[in-house]
Parts: structure tokens; C-alpha cells; sequence
């Protein structure tokens, strides 16, 4: 159907004239509006026939033809025989309008002007199908009169007429609505081109006022060929070509009606792509319909923003260049700043983590890979909070090696400035430790005391706002006994005969720089044996993102996949570091630690000789019998045989402490400790022997070293208390008494001690 009328159309205007094809279509609206109404007459009026009412039926049919011709003549049906028609603007029209002729090269206040005329042409096309309506009403009124009809066959004809002129009307306003789309766009693309502003007028009906009567219209034939059909007038042959004729107006109504809006859509559609591209976006609307008139202005007025900002978008784009690059040079000025500020403090770090270890029995190696990464003067460079120190300490005459792993709370900048304080005050205590004699006459345990509270008490002015975890001790060269400290930092694991398990402590230690109580100071001891592996991180070891398909991250939360890591690796901290690659990438500092004990000496079992075994098993008989004097003689001789095995002298100096032979049992005690330092029951035993012999001093050193290593030991921390009286040391006495009370706050002991301080007190003050 839109073939059809499409090839009607440009057929009829190429060859004939514009106006003749919207007046042709015109003609058949006012068919059709003479059509409903002749149905309708007939259907209200049974009478209304040729025979009875020939002179209105007559004048019916000559003033429909008249109208017909006045209203084609009118708008120029007669324009290929020269005569443009009654009205300026259809003369206008189809004057300037030829047949293969172009209007571009038109002036433009002409094209403005004809502009006008098409889009008020469905209008006065309207207007005229109203008049000549009327001409045939009035017509067919005064013949009724003068022949004398019933006059209320008039009032029907009336509602016959005003059916006929709505169809008429309303047929003339679509059908030259929807011829004259196609020159309408022609002429507003001329203008666009031009760059003259269209106005936007707009027809008297709108999409939803054709709507309404096509709705209507649909009604009311519905409603007329009920009327027909219910008075009994209708044959079948009349009611076929009823609805043969409503059915082809309706189609050709709704075809115009929902062609006219796909059109305008597919315009709406090209425009919008022409802007989105980059073209113009020129939106000439096809349709005059209120609604769309509306949207092409809003979309003009988008449009001329858009081409407001595309003209200025240059000069924009510019202008955020030039600051974008003059952000860009600033961002890299001040990345210049910060790259040299890392590679300044990473400097001052490096001589701070240094591997500084002489002995040949513990071995010790570190590896650190810190996550911020920067480049200096092409060099690649890396920046954090993690630090590794190994360096070999003397103390009493014997070599220990000393081990310090910590991580610094921070990243970047923040850690490594933890780092740089916590290096060079560890660097003080260790050279202090190589130059003063006082230092290097102390016990492990009390060095190791000593240094923590140094660097408790410089992270603690910090006021919290830098903390330091660390795991920190000293290795006894020569016996390999561990003493340490573990300050929050993930616990150690011990790498023994192929298997790995953590070094687990009760340490109640928070982070350096977190306040504490002094009772909560333990050092733990580990006695490692020939073989062993100590392997210490930072909690970067466990701090791996696996490499998921999931969009969010997993993290792992495992502790004691680090055993399996150690085991992999086989104690190697290179293997161990791509075993970790191996299952995940890296989200925080790690540093890892190695330090190895005696791992490739073999040395020969310390065992008892024959001789000496028989001198114990006499010496246990002797005991059983009271003979300790013989047991003695046993012991003696039995250690001179074999001097370096610990059952022999432990067993001789228990013996020499029973009898009460303490000056023996001391000189004894001096080589044991120094020996077997991991005894702790020695150790306090030998304490209570130096109070027997009056070496007080010593006394106070063993039970210091318990107290350090057990803290919750009750008896050593009251004989202490006793030792420090002995010495007339009465704060020391007072404040470790204050330790035992939060143990045992209601002891017959605790009281009596106090009872002696505060005799003490009273003496020295008078």
C-alpha cells in the first residue's frame, strides 16, 4: 500500500503539479464524506430516495460535484493548463513549485515564505473542505424547504452532514499533511544549509488530535452501519460496499497516520547518529504535529551546545593539556623528590642491615624483598620496613652470635624510617657491647634485657606513632643454645632432620614502642643441635594474594603454610622465596632469616667411658648408702676421666650441694654454667650455692637469669628479694618484692620480707 500511494504520488507531481496530487486525494476525502453521508440519510430517513425526494437528492449530487470543482480549482487543479487556482498562497505554491524544476538557487526569504505556505496548506485545505461542506448543506436545506419535507428528516440530514464534513475535513488536513512532508524537509535542509534559523510552526492538530480522529472516525462507522443495518434499510450489496469504502479510507488514514510518524522517527534516528559522529546533527522535521515540532527544538537547541562546546572543545583540550602537563611535570618533580628521598634513606639504611657474623659454628643469611620499588638515576632501587642484623657479640669470654628480624608498621617512607631508627640504635648497642668492659661482663639473658628496654624506650617517645615487631637474641657459638625474645613478630620455625615446626612462646611482648609491664619480659631459650635450621620472616611470608579468577581478592590466612614452604625449600631462603611466588604474589615487605648450627661438623657422641661408668654406678651405691663421702671420691674421679660429659659433673655437683660442700660445688658451678648454660635447674641451684660461699653478687646474676627466663618463678623472685637485703639494696629488693606479690599477694613469706625491708628502711634513715 505505501508503494502504491508513494509512486501515485511522484507520478502526479513530476508530471503534473504539487498541489493537484494533495487536491486529488482532497476529492477523495470529500467522497467519502458525500459516501458516509448518503449512508447515513438512507439509513435514518427510509424515504430518502431518488423517487421520494428527487429535487434533494438531485441538488445533493450537483452541489457535491460543484463543491468538488470549486475545491479543486481553487487549490490549482487547472495549474498544467496555466490558471494557479482562487488563493495567493496556493498561487505561490504552485507557481514557484514546478514540476523537475529545483528550488535551491531560490532567495531565501522566498523559501522562508513558501516554508510557511506548505506547512499552513493542511490547514486552509481543511478550511476549504468545511466550506464547501457547508455550500452543500445550505443547499440541500432550502430545497428541503421549498419542496416542503418533514423537517425532521432535516435535523437528520444535519447529523448526516456533520458526520460527512468531519470525514471530509479531517481526510483533507491528513492526506495534504502527509504530501507535503517530503517538500517541507527539502526546504528546511536548504535553509539549515544556509544557516537561517527555521521556525518551528506547527499544524492546528497534533499527533494525539489524529489519534482521536482516527479513533472516531472508526467509531463512528462502526456506529453508522449499526444505524443502517438496525432500521432495516440495508440490503447486503450496500453493506459490502459500506464496508468495502470504510475499510480502504481507514487504511489509507492509518497507512498516512503511522507512516508520517516512522518517518519522522527515522529522521530523529539519522540526526541523532549524524551528531553522535561528529556531523551536524540537522534535524529538518517531517512531521508539523505539535509533539515533534517540540522535540526538534529541544534537539536544536542540544545541538547548538554540542557544536558550542565542539567549537570550543580545541581550545579546551588544550587547555587541559598544557595543565595536564604542567600537572605532570609537578607530579614528576615531586616523584623526583621522593625517588631521591627513598634512595637517601635506603642508603642510610644498608650499612645498618649487614650479615656481620665471624664464628665458623652458626651460620647466618638473610634475604629481603621490599614491596616499594623505585628507580634513581636508572637504578632500581627497593624501600620498607623490614630489616635483617646478624653480627657476633663476646660476653664473659664466650662468642655469641647476635640475630635480629624486624618489621617496621608502615609502608614505604613510614616503615623505613622505623628501620633507620631501629638500625642505628641497634648498631649503638652492639658497638657499645665491643668497646665497654662492664657490657661485655654480662650474662646473655641480662644483655638481651638491656638492649630491648634501650629500644623499648626510644620507640616509646614515639608515643605509639612507629612500632616495631622483631624477633632478637643471641646464639651461644660453642653450645648453640637460643636465647630470644619474640616482640609480636610471627613465630620461628625450626628446620630439624627435614621436618619443620614453629618456636612457639607464652611471651606476652607487644610491638617496640607499645607500653608494657616489666613482669611480661621473657626470654625464651632453644638448645639447638648439630644440623638444625632456624628460619625467622616477617608476616610478608603470609601475607599472599593467590592468583584467583574471582573478582574479588583471597588473601591466605594459613600460618602453617610456611612450614610447607620451609620443607620445599628445603631450609634454602631462595628455594623458599619461589615456593612462596609459586602459589601467590607478594602484598607486603618480606624479610627471611637463615641461621644454621654446626650444619656440616660431625662431631663424635659425647659418651661415657667404661671406667667412668663403673665409677657412677659405685658412686649411685654409695649414695643409697649414706657413704657420700665415698660417692664424692667416685664423682671426682669419674669427672677427671671424662671432664666434659654433663651427667658426670651434674650428678658431682648435686652431691657436693648435698654434703654441703659449697666452695667445691661453686668452683664446680663456674665451669657448668659456662658449659651447659641451658640448665636452668643448675642455674638455681647455683644460686642458692653462692649465697652459701657469700658470693652475692653471683648469686644475684643467677637469679636474675632465672627470673628473666621464668618470670613467674616464686621461690627465685623471693630469694632475690633475699639476696638484694643481703646487699643492703633496698629499692631492688622492694621492687622485685612487688613482682612475687602479684603472684602470691598473701604468702607468710612475702610478709616477712616485708617486714625486713621496712626494717632496713628504718636503719638507713636514721
Amino acid at each position: 500500500m505505501a508503494m502504491i500511494f508513494d509512486r501515485i504520488f511522484k507520478f502526479i507531481y513530476k508530471y503534473i503539479s504539487y498541489s493537484f496530487a494533495i487536491v486529488f486525494f482532497s476529492l477523495l476525502g470529500a467522497f467519502f464524506g458525500a459516501f458516509y453521508a448518503y449512508f447515513f440519510g438512507s439509513a435514518l430517513i427510509p424515504d430518502f430516495t431518488t423517487e421520494n425526494h428527487p429535487q434533494v437528492v438531485w441538488v445533493f449530487l450537483i452541489t457535491t460535484g460543484i463543491a468538488a470543482i470549486g475545491h479543486s480549482v481553487e487549490f490549482g487543479i487547472l495549474s498544467p493548463l496555466g490558471f494557479f487556482g482562487f488563493r495567493s498562497d496556493t498561487k505561490k505554491l504552485n507557481t514557484i513549485l514546478k514540476p523537475n524544476e529545483t528550488i535551491r538557487h531560490k532567495d531565501i526569504l522566498v523559501l522562508e515564505s513558501l516554508l510557511n505556505t506548505i506547512i499552513n496548506f493542511p490547514k486552509e485545505n481543511m478550511y476549504a473542505a468545511f466550506r464547501y461542506a457547508l455550500f452543500i448543506f445550505i443547499s440541500v436545506s432550502i430545497t428541503h424547504f421549498i419542496y416542503k419535507h418533514p423537517l425532521y428528516e432535516l435535523a437528520l440530514i444535519f447529523v448526516g452532514w456533520l458526520t460527512a464534513a468531519f470525514v471530509y475535513g479531517g481526510f483533507s488536513y491528513i492526506i495534504s499533511d502527509y504530501f507535503t512532508g517530503a517538500k517541507r524537509v527539502e526546504i528546511k535542509k536548504i535553509l539549515s544549509f544556509r544557516d537561517v534559523t527555521i521556525h518551528k510552526n506547527y499544524g492546528i492538530m497534533s499527533l494525539k488530535g489524529k489519534f482521536i480522529f482516527l479513533l472516531i472516525l472508526i467509531l463512528l462507522s462502526l456506529s453508522v452501519l449499526a444505524v443502517f443495518i438496525s432500521f432495516g434499510n440495508a440490503s447486503l450489496i450496500k453493506i459490502s460496499a459500506f464496508i468495502t469504502m470504510t475499510f480502504f479510507e481507514a487504511v489509507i488514514l492509518i497507512f498516512m497516520f503511522f507512516q508520517s510518524i516512522n518517518l519522522t522517527l527515522e529522521q530523529i534516528n539519522e540526526s541523532a547518529n549524524s551528531l553522535a559522529s561528529g556531523g551536524s546533527g540537522s534535524l529538518p522535521i517531517l512531521s508539523i504535529d505539535k509533539e515533534f515540532i517540540q522535540f526538534a527544538e529541544n534537539f536544536e537547541k542540544a545541538t547548538r551546545e554540542v557544536g558550542r562546546i565542539r567549537e570550543n572543545l580545541q581550545e579546551l583540550v588544550e587547555a587541559k593539556t598544557s595543565e595536564l602537563r604542567n600537572s605532570l611535570e609537578t607530579v614528576e618533580f615531586l616523584k623526583k623528590q621522593q625517588d631521591g628521598d627513598y634512595f637517601l634513606t635506603s642508603l642510610l639504611i644498608k650499612p645498618l642491615s649487614l650479615n656481620k657474623t665471624l664464628g665458623t659454628n652458626v651460620k647466618t643469611d638473610f634475604f629481603i624483598k621490599q614491596k616499594k620499588t623505585f628507580t634513581f638515576h636508572g637504578r632500581e632501587n627497593e624501600i620498607g620496613g623490614d630489616i635483617c642484623i646478624t653480627r657476633t657479640v663476646s660476653l664473659r669470654g664466650k662468642d655469641y652470635t647476635f640475630f635480629l628480624n624486624a618489621d617496621a608498621m608502615g609502608k614505604s617512607l613510614q616503615g623505613a624510617g622505623g628501620v633507620l631508627v631501629l638500625g642505628a640504635a641497634v648498631q649503638s648497642i652492639l658497638e657499645r657491647s665491643l668497646a665497654v668492659e662492664s657490657v661485655k661482663q654480662l650474662y646473655a639473658e641480662r644483655w638481651i634485657k638491656n638492649s630491648f628496654q634501650e629500644l623499648h624506650h626510644i620507640f616509646e617517645s614515639f608515643d605509639c606513632s612507629m612500632l616495631v615487631s622483631m624477633v632478637m637474641g643471641l646464639i651461644d657459638d660453642e653450645t648453640g643454645l637460643v636465647y630470644y625474645i619474640n616482640a609480636e613478630h610471627p613465630w620461628s620455625v625450626l628446620y630439624r632432620n627435614e621436618k619443620s615446626e614453629f618456636i612457639k612462646t607464652n611471651s606476652e611482648l607487644r610491638k617496640l614502642g607499645t607500653p608494657f609491664k616489666e613482669n611480661a619480659l621473657e626470654i625464651s631459650t632453644l638448645q639447638l643441635i648439630p644440623g638444625d635450621i632456624l628460619i625467622l620472616g616477617s608476616d610478608g611470608r603470609d601475607d599472599i594474594e593467590f592468583v584467583s579468577q574471582a573478582e574479588y581478592r583471597k588473601i591466605n590466612h594459613d600460618e602453617e603454610l610456611f612450614l610447607h614452604h620451609v620443607e620445599n625449600g628445603k631450609g634454602d631462603l631462595e628455594k623458599i622465596y619461589k615456593s612462596i611466588l609459586d602459589m601467590g604474589e607478594l602484598t607486603d615487605d618480606l624479610s627471611l632469616m637463615r641461621i644454621s648450627f654446626k650444619e656440616h661438623i660431625s662431631l663424635p657422641p659425647r659418651s661415657i667411658r667404661k671406667e667412668s661408668y663403673e665409677l657412677m654406678r659405685k658412686a649411685r651405691s654409695s649414695i643409697k648408702e649414706n657413704h657420700f663421702e665415698n660417692a664424692k671420691d667416685y664423682l671426682i674421679e669419674a669427672n677427671k676421666i671424662n671432664p666434659e660429659n654433663q651427667e658426670i659433673l651434674r650428678a658431682l655437683i648435686r652431691l657436693l650441694v648435698r654434703i654441703k660442700d659449697y666452695k667445691l660445688a661453686s668452683e664446680k658451678f663456674n665451669t657448668y654454667i659456662e658449659e651447659f648454660p641451658g640448665d636452668t635447674d643448675l642455674i638455681y641451684l647455683a644460686s642458692f650455692t653462692y649465697k652459701q660461699t657469700k658470693e652475692y653478687g653471683k648469686a644475684i646474676d643467677m637469679g636474675e637469669r632465672i627470673r628473666l627466663r621464668n618470670p613467674g618463678h616464686l621461690a627465685n623472685l623471693l630469694r632475690l628479694v633475699q639476696f638484694y637485703l643481703l646487699v643492703g639494696n633496698v629499692s631492688k629488693a622492694e621492687k622485685t618484692l612487688n613482682l612475687a606479690s602479684l603472684l602470691a599477694a598473701d604468702s607468710k613469706r612475702l610478709v616477712s620480707l616485708k617486714s625486713e625491708i621496712e626494717t632496713l628502711r628504718k636503719k638507713v634513715i636514721h
